[in-house]
């Protein structure tokens, strides 16, 4: 691993969101798996641009190479419909909440 991206984690009533920053890299770049023990990791390779023989930086503030990040999903989550989208260079993985059961009354008798 040569970098960490930055990420946020958020939810709203509905979903849980994972947002990383990975600018310049396309969804192609990055993989994203789903374990047994529900541990989401997401990785990638971001590749510096080629920029022709000679180039001199005098300053270099990008993180390239490789990347992993994992997170553990929460277990009141819909494993089944987990989506990600890339948008601006902003990774967002949304994780569907689980409907709570439905308490159900029952007369006794």
């Amino acid at each position: 691993v040569d970098f960490r991206p930055k990420n946020n984690l958020c939810e709203d009533e509905k979903n849980y969101y994972i947002q990383i920053d990975l600018p310049g890299m396309s969804k192609e770049q990055i993989h994203m798996e789903l374990s047994e023990d529900s541990i989401i990791t997401i990785s990638g390779e971001r590749v510096k641009k080629n920029n022709g023989e000679g180039m001199k930086y005098s300053k270099m503030e990008c993180d390239y190479g490789k990347f992993s990040r994992s997170f553990s999903v929460p277990e009141t989550a819909n494993l089944e419909k987990i989506e990600a989208k890339m948008e601006n260079g902003v990774l967002e993985v949304i994780i569907p909440k689980a409907e709570p059961p439905k308490t159900q009354r029952r007369t006794i008798q």
